[in-house]
Protein backbone atom coordinates (compact mmCIF):
# COMPACT_ATOMS: atom_id res chain seq x y z
CA UNK A 1 0.00 0.00 0.00
CA UNK A 2 2.65 3.00 -1.16
CA UNK A 3 -0.21 5.40 -0.26
CA UNK A 4 -0.35 4.83 3.42
CA UNK A 5 3.89 3.95 3.49
CA UNK A 6 3.85 7.55 2.51
CA UNK A 7 1.53 9.04 5.14
CA UNK A 8 2.87 7.15 8.12
CA UNK A 9 4.65 9.98 9.04
CA UNK A 10 1.33 12.63 8.85
CA UNK A 11 -1.44 10.13 9.49
CA UNK A 12 -1.55 10.23 13.28
CA UNK A 13 -1.17 14.44 12.91
CA UNK A 14 -4.16 14.85 10.30
CA UNK A 15 -6.30 11.49 11.53
CA UNK A 16 -6.66 12.77 15.30
CA UNK A 17 -4.16 10.66 16.96
CA UNK A 18 -4.17 8.80 20.47
CA UNK A 19 -7.19 11.23 21.12
CA UNK A 20 -9.14 9.81 17.78
CA UNK A 21 -8.20 6.14 18.53
CA UNK A 22 -9.25 6.04 22.45
CA UNK A 23 -12.20 7.51 21.24
CA UNK A 24 -13.24 4.76 18.73
CA UNK A 25 -11.52 2.35 20.76
CA UNK A 26 -14.59 3.41 23.10
CA UNK A 27 -17.33 2.37 20.70
CA UNK A 28 -15.31 -0.75 19.80
CA UNK A 29 -14.95 -2.17 22.93
CA UNK A 30 -18.50 -2.87 24.45
CA UNK A 31 -19.06 -5.29 21.27
CA UNK A 32 -16.35 -7.29 22.74
CA UNK A 33 -16.33 -10.37 24.17
CA UNK A 34 -14.04 -10.17 27.51
CA UNK A 35 -11.22 -9.05 28.32
CA UNK A 36 -9.69 -12.15 29.17
CA UNK A 37 -7.01 -14.15 28.17
CA UNK A 38 -7.74 -14.23 24.58
CA UNK A 39 -6.76 -11.07 22.86
CA UNK A 40 -8.51 -8.62 20.60
CA UNK A 41 -7.18 -9.55 16.62
CA UNK A 42 -6.75 -5.92 14.91
CA UNK A 43 -6.73 -6.31 11.15
CA UNK A 44 -5.44 -2.71 9.98
CA UNK A 45 -3.68 -1.64 12.99
CA UNK A 46 -1.67 1.31 11.56
CA UNK A 47 -0.06 3.24 13.78
CA UNK A 48 -1.65 1.36 16.68
CA UNK A 49 -4.25 4.26 18.14
CA UNK A 50 -7.15 2.44 18.39
CA UNK A 51 -5.14 -0.92 19.52
CA UNK A 52 -3.34 1.38 22.32
CA UNK A 53 -7.26 2.73 23.03
CA UNK A 54 -8.67 -1.27 23.81
CA UNK A 55 -5.35 -2.04 25.96
CA UNK A 56 -6.25 0.88 28.42
CA UNK A 57 -9.70 -0.65 28.57
CA UNK A 58 -7.91 -4.01 29.83
CA UNK A 59 -7.97 -5.92 26.60
CA UNK A 60 -4.85 -7.89 25.47
CA UNK A 61 -4.33 -6.91 21.46
CA UNK A 62 -2.55 -8.26 18.98
CA UNK A 63 -2.18 -5.99 15.71
CA UNK A 64 -1.64 -6.97 11.60
CA UNK A 65 -1.03 -4.31 8.95
CA UNK A 66 0.47 -4.50 5.17
CA UNK A 67 1.93 -1.25 5.37
CA UNK A 68 6.16 -1.52 7.09
CA UNK A 69 6.08 2.41 7.76
CA UNK A 70 2.63 2.24 9.50
CA UNK A 71 3.69 -0.62 11.26
CA UNK A 72 7.14 0.53 12.54
CA UNK A 73 4.93 3.32 14.50
CA UNK A 74 2.29 0.64 15.78
CA UNK A 75 5.27 -1.09 17.29
CA UNK A 76 6.71 1.82 19.04
CA UNK A 77 3.07 2.37 20.87
CA UNK A 78 2.48 -1.05 21.19
CA UNK A 79 5.33 -3.09 21.81
CA UNK A 80 6.54 -6.56 19.49
CA UNK A 81 2.67 -7.23 19.20
CA UNK A 82 2.40 -6.69 15.73
CA UNK A 83 3.11 -8.51 12.68
CA UNK A 84 3.25 -7.28 8.88
CA UNK A 85 0.71 -9.90 6.29
CA UNK A 86 -2.33 -9.43 4.19
CA UNK A 87 -5.54 -9.16 5.32
CA UNK A 88 -6.88 -11.33 2.29
CA UNK A 89 -3.76 -14.09 3.35
CA UNK A 90 -3.72 -13.87 7.32
CA UNK A 91 -1.02 -15.92 8.79
CA UNK A 92 -3.41 -16.88 11.60
CA UNK A 93 -4.23 -20.15 12.70
CA UNK A 94 -8.56 -21.80 12.08
CA UNK A 95 -10.72 -20.57 14.67
CA UNK A 96 -8.01 -19.12 16.98
CA UNK A 97 -9.02 -15.98 17.50
CA UNK A 98 -11.82 -14.71 20.13
CA UNK A 99 -12.41 -11.07 19.05
CA UNK A 100 -11.52 -9.11 16.08
CA UNK A 101 -11.51 -5.75 14.80
CA UNK A 102 -11.12 -3.30 11.72
CA UNK A 103 -11.08 0.35 12.29
CA UNK A 104 -10.97 2.33 8.87
CA UNK A 105 -10.20 -0.19 7.27
CA UNK A 106 -12.23 -2.11 5.05
CA UNK A 107 -12.35 0.89 2.28
CA UNK A 108 -8.60 0.42 1.90
CA UNK A 109 -8.61 -3.51 1.13
CA UNK A 110 -8.46 -4.33 -2.59
CA UNK A 111 -10.73 -7.46 -2.23
CA UNK A 112 -12.95 -7.11 0.95
CA UNK A 113 -14.91 -10.50 0.24
CA UNK A 114 -11.63 -12.01 0.76
CA UNK A 115 -10.25 -9.63 3.89
CA UNK A 116 -14.19 -11.22 5.82
CA UNK A 117 -13.56 -14.88 4.46
CA UNK A 118 -10.25 -14.84 5.85
CA UNK A 119 -11.44 -13.31 9.25
CA UNK A 120 -14.48 -15.39 9.40
CA UNK A 121 -11.45 -18.60 9.12
CA UNK A 122 -9.65 -17.84 11.94
CA UNK A 123 -12.12 -16.12 14.57
CA UNK A 124 -13.81 -18.78 16.76
CA UNK A 125 -17.33 -19.58 16.02
CA UNK A 126 -20.10 -16.66 17.63
CA UNK A 127 -16.73 -14.44 18.37
CA UNK A 128 -17.53 -10.98 17.47
CA UNK A 129 -15.85 -8.69 14.12
CA UNK A 130 -16.28 -5.24 15.08
CA UNK A 131 -15.91 -2.71 12.03
CA UNK A 132 -16.00 0.98 11.89
CA UNK A 133 -16.57 2.73 8.38
CA UNK A 134 -15.62 5.79 7.32
CA UNK A 135 -16.93 8.94 8.83
CA UNK A 136 -19.91 10.20 7.45
CA UNK A 137 -20.84 14.13 7.85
CA UNK A 138 -23.57 15.39 9.96
CA UNK A 139 -26.46 17.31 8.15
CA UNK A 140 -25.73 20.71 9.34
CA UNK A 141 -21.23 19.64 9.45
CA UNK A 142 -20.44 22.05 6.54
CA UNK A 143 -16.84 21.24 6.87
CA UNK A 144 -17.43 17.56 6.42
CA UNK A 145 -19.48 18.18 3.01
CA UNK A 146 -17.00 19.93 1.57
CA UNK A 147 -14.59 17.35 1.81
CA UNK A 148 -17.44 14.68 1.13
CA UNK A 149 -18.02 16.01 -2.08
CA UNK A 150 -14.67 16.42 -2.93
CA UNK A 151 -14.17 12.58 -2.32
CA UNK A 152 -16.50 12.49 -5.24
CA UNK A 153 -14.71 14.31 -7.51
CA UNK A 154 -11.90 12.35 -6.74
CA UNK A 155 -13.93 8.74 -7.54
CA UNK A 156 -14.95 10.58 -10.63
CA UNK A 157 -11.42 10.24 -11.81
CA UNK A 158 -10.77 6.84 -11.36
CA UNK A 159 -13.07 4.98 -13.51
CA UNK A 160 -13.12 0.95 -13.10
CA UNK A 161 -11.94 1.35 -9.66
CA UNK A 162 -13.96 0.76 -6.12
CA UNK A 163 -15.25 4.22 -4.83
CA UNK A 164 -12.79 5.21 -1.99
CA UNK A 165 -15.66 4.58 0.85
CA UNK A 166 -17.21 1.00 2.04
CA UNK A 167 -20.80 1.29 2.55
CA UNK A 168 -22.73 -0.44 5.32
CA UNK A 169 -24.80 -2.64 2.79
CA UNK A 170 -21.36 -3.47 1.06
CA UNK A 171 -19.93 -4.47 4.51
CA UNK A 172 -23.02 -6.41 5.30
CA UNK A 173 -22.98 -8.11 1.66
CA UNK A 174 -18.68 -8.52 1.52
CA UNK A 175 -19.54 -10.09 5.24
CA UNK A 176 -22.45 -12.01 4.52
CA UNK A 177 -20.86 -14.28 1.89
CA UNK A 178 -18.55 -15.64 4.80
CA UNK A 179 -21.69 -16.39 7.15
CA UNK A 180 -21.33 -13.02 9.35
CA UNK A 181 -24.89 -11.89 10.28
CA UNK A 182 -24.36 -8.47 11.39
CA UNK A 183 -25.77 -5.88 13.68
CA UNK A 184 -25.37 -2.09 12.86
CA UNK A 185 -24.91 0.96 15.85
CA UNK A 186 -24.78 3.86 14.61
CA UNK A 187 -22.93 6.54 16.64
CA UNK A 188 -22.76 10.66 16.76
CA UNK A 189 -19.42 12.03 17.43
CA UNK A 190 -17.97 15.67 17.85
CA UNK A 191 -14.86 16.81 17.36
CA UNK A 192 -13.27 20.46 16.73
CA UNK A 193 -11.55 21.07 13.38
CA UNK A 194 -11.34 24.40 11.12
CA UNK A 195 -10.72 25.41 8.12
CA UNK A 196 -7.40 25.95 7.75
CA UNK A 197 -6.92 22.98 9.24
CA UNK A 198 -8.65 21.20 6.03
CA UNK A 199 -6.71 23.38 3.96
CA UNK A 200 -3.49 22.15 5.30
CA UNK A 201 -4.70 18.35 4.78
CA UNK A 202 -5.45 19.07 1.02
CA UNK A 203 -2.01 20.80 0.48
CA UNK A 204 -0.21 17.76 1.92
CA UNK A 205 -2.71 14.88 0.01
CA UNK A 206 -3.64 13.08 3.14
CA UNK A 207 -6.17 10.80 1.67
CA UNK A 208 -4.63 8.02 0.15
CA UNK A 209 -6.66 8.08 -3.06
CA UNK A 210 -5.69 12.15 -3.62
CA UNK A 211 -2.21 10.74 -3.94
CA UNK A 212 -2.87 8.31 -7.29
CA UNK A 213 -3.85 11.44 -9.21
CA UNK A 214 -1.41 13.46 -11.34
CA UNK A 215 -0.47 17.44 -10.18
CA UNK A 216 -3.29 18.52 -12.93
CA UNK A 217 -6.12 16.00 -11.79
CA UNK A 218 -5.30 17.00 -7.74
CA UNK A 219 -5.49 20.44 -9.17
CA UNK A 220 -9.13 19.87 -10.81
CA UNK A 221 -10.61 17.94 -7.76
CA UNK A 222 -9.15 20.37 -5.13
CA UNK A 223 -9.85 23.55 -6.03
CA UNK A 224 -13.83 23.82 -5.17
CA UNK A 225 -12.64 22.40 -1.85
CA UNK A 226 -10.32 24.96 -1.37
CA UNK A 227 -12.36 27.94 -2.67
CA UNK A 228 -15.33 26.76 0.00
CA UNK A 229 -13.08 26.35 3.17
CA UNK A 230 -11.32 29.50 2.31
CA UNK A 231 -15.00 31.09 2.00
CA UNK A 232 -16.11 30.01 5.75
CA UNK A 233 -15.28 31.83 8.79
CA UNK A 234 -11.83 30.87 10.16
CA UNK A 235 -10.83 29.53 13.50
CA UNK A 236 -12.09 26.54 15.65
CA UNK A 237 -15.31 24.73 14.69
CA UNK A 238 -16.92 22.38 16.45
CA UNK A 239 -17.88 19.29 13.60
CA UNK A 240 -20.35 16.33 13.79
CA UNK A 241 -20.14 13.15 12.26
CA UNK A 242 -22.25 10.25 12.31
CA UNK A 243 -19.98 6.90 12.55
CA UNK A 244 -21.24 3.31 12.05
CA UNK A 245 -20.57 0.74 14.20
CA UNK A 246 -20.79 -2.77 12.48
CA UNK A 247 -21.04 -5.87 14.93
CA UNK A 248 -20.27 -9.05 12.98
CA UNK A 249 -20.94 -12.56 14.58
CA UNK A 250 -20.62 -16.21 12.74
CA UNK A 251 -21.07 -19.88 13.58
CA UNK A 252 -19.96 -22.86 12.35
CA UNK A 253 -23.19 -23.54 10.41
CA UNK A 254 -23.61 -20.39 8.11
CA UNK A 255 -19.85 -19.75 7.93
CA UNK A 256 -18.52 -22.44 5.48
CA UNK A 257 -18.37 -20.51 2.22
CA UNK A 258 -16.05 -18.17 3.81
CA UNK A 259 -13.58 -20.78 5.85
CA UNK A 260 -11.63 -23.42 3.57
CA UNK A 261 -10.48 -26.21 5.34
CA UNK A 262 -6.35 -24.53 5.40
CA UNK A 263 -3.95 -23.18 6.64
CA UNK A 264 -1.48 -20.01 5.44
CA UNK A 265 1.53 -21.73 3.91
CA UNK A 266 4.84 -21.09 5.84
CA UNK A 267 2.88 -20.23 8.98
CA UNK A 268 3.82 -23.72 11.24
CA UNK A 269 7.78 -22.26 11.09
CA UNK A 270 6.53 -18.39 11.64
CA UNK A 271 5.10 -20.43 15.23
CA UNK A 272 1.96 -18.30 14.22
CA UNK A 273 -0.58 -21.17 14.95
CA UNK A 274 -1.94 -22.83 17.93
Amino acid sequence: MPEFDELAALYDETRGGEQRGDEFAGLVAPHLDGPGDSPVFEVGVGTGVVALGLSRRGHRVVGLDVSRPMLRRGRERLGAVVVLGDAMVLPIADDSIANAVSVWVVQAVPEPARLFAEVARVLRPGGPYVVCTTQRPADDDAIGHVIARMGDAIDARRPGRRPRGATVAQILEWSGRAGFHGEVVPHERSFVSSPELELDAIERRAWPTLRELDAAGVEQVTRPAIEALRAMPPGATERRGIVDVIVLRHDAATSSPGRPATRPIGAERRGLLR
